[in-house]
């Protein structure tokens, strides 16, 4: 049914440890702010989470519970696109935990690079306060994405069997879920978008595809 492909098998030592640094973070999200996450679990079915926790986060975006998930966040996201060019053979030498470090970078900067040009366009246009409802709704999203990811990348790190079948799993939830994120998106900003659509296009082209861009070629 799948088409396999040639997996380079190696040491998972190390991908242990990842996974034990992504454990150790949700664990302490959990004890010190369990009913938070168990709404942005839910946040694909229900909008609770941004009607109780937006107006007290609004002026304060980096907290704990924000910090932690963004380091979940940035492993579970560099291991997916590690596993994707494993299982793909993109390159085939790049493997093994000093080239996770350098995605683990990569995407950092990725994540760095959009979070400072949506400020400085939200400051040229005098949208702050707008651009921090968009920014936190975003976030949240797709904390919500990598938490429903992490069980599916589990699986297709340890299993030895159905590794093709785990491959396709993971990655039609992410594209799926990425999919309803912005779905989601849209709807909750459908006013703004077209009362703004100049600032809308905007940010699309700086936040979206030109950081991508930039990616893409510092890595080809």
């Amino acid at each position: 049914m799948f088409e396999a492909a040639e997996i380079n098998y190696e040491n998972n030592d190390w991908i242990t440890l990842v996974f034990l640094i992504i454990l150790l973070c949700l664990t302490i999200s959990k004890v010190f702010f369990n009913d938070r996450l168990l709404h942005l679990s839910t946040l694909f079915l229900s909008k609770k989470y941004f009607l109780t926790y937006y107006n007290k986060e609004k002026n304060n975006f980096f907290n704990l519970f924000q910090i932690l998930l963004f380091v979940v966040q940035l492993l579970v996201l560099a291991m997916f696109l590690y596993y994707s060019n494993s299982y793909l053979q993109i390159k085939n030498d790049f493997l093994g935990p000093k080239n996770f470090l350098l995605i683990v970078a990569a995407v950092s900067f990725y994540i760095g690079l959009r979070f400072f040009t949506g400020i400085f366009l939200a400051y040229i246009f005098d949208l702050k306060n707008r651009h921090k409802k968009l920014v936190f709704e975003k976030v949240n999203y797709f904390n919500s994405l990598i938490l429903w990811l992490i069980p599916f990348l589990v699986f297709y790190a340890y299993t030895t069997e159905f590794k093709a079948f785990f491959f396709v799993v993971t990655i039609s939830i992410f594209i799926l879920l990425l999919v309803i994120r912005y779905i989601l998106f849209l709807s909750n900003n459908k006013k703004a978008i077209f009362n703004d659509f100049f600032y809308f296009i905007l940010y699309i082209c700086a936040l979206e595809i030109a950081p991508l861009i930039i990616i893409i070629k510092l890595t080809i």
